[in-house]
């Protein structure tokens, strides 16, 4: 309740003040303009501004906007700041040609160096949403707590290896960029 009676306060001040600005402002000028800035067409503006009525003019609403103006609440680093003034715009940055272009070595698809070749990560995308299907509802619900294997086709004799692990069968060859120890664990993780 004290914040409602303090808040009202704020905002009697507020209106007080505007008033009292828009006062000053038609303290001096010539009669004509008084129907310019009015929406209403009252033929006495100062005697509207004598009343607790305020007017609707487009002074009043500027004073309203100064008055409740919405501002930043956190300052902005200066990373950002410097990104925003010395970026390039959309459409200009399209059209500068790129010199860090190169052929994939695996497969021939060209793409940005220090990037991961496009043509080369779909065909690990598609491995892998195999291996999800073919793990089925384990993947959704019931997450292996164990180590994983997948296992392919011309490995199925090598399944008593595998004890103790959580082995994902594949009914089709292992492809030629999948290696076989992939998950092994190296020399210095033993």
């Amino acid at each position: 309740m004290a914040t409602t009676t303090s808040m009202t306060r704020v905002l009697a001040r507020l209106q007080h003040s505007k008033e009292m600005i828009l006062q000053w402002l038609f303290r001096n000028q010539p009669p004509g303009m008084y129907g310019a800035l009015a929406y209403d067409a009252s033929p006495s503006l100062p005697e509207a501004h004598q009343s607790n009525q305020s007017p609707k003019s487009v002074l009043g609403s500027i004073v309203d906007s100064m008055l409740w103006a919405t501002v930043p609440r956190n300052r902005q680093s200066l990373e950002k700041r410097l990104t925003r003034k010395h970026a390039m715009t959309k459409h200009f940055e399209a059209a500068i040609p790129k010199k860090n272009i190169i052929a994939c070595l695996e497969c021939g698809h060209w793409h940005e160096r220090h990037t991961i070749c496009g043509n080369c990560y779909k065909k690990v995308k598609d491995e892998t949403k195999e291996l999800k299907a073919a793990m089925g509802d384990d993947f959704h619900y019931n997450i292996p707590r164990q180590e994983i294997q997948v296992m392919y086709q011309e490995e199925k004799d090598q399944r008593q290896k595998y004890k103790g692990k959580y082995v994902i069968e594949m009914d089709k060859p292992r492809p030629q960029w999948f290696p076989r120890n992939l998950l092994t664990r190296g020399k210095g993780n033993t």
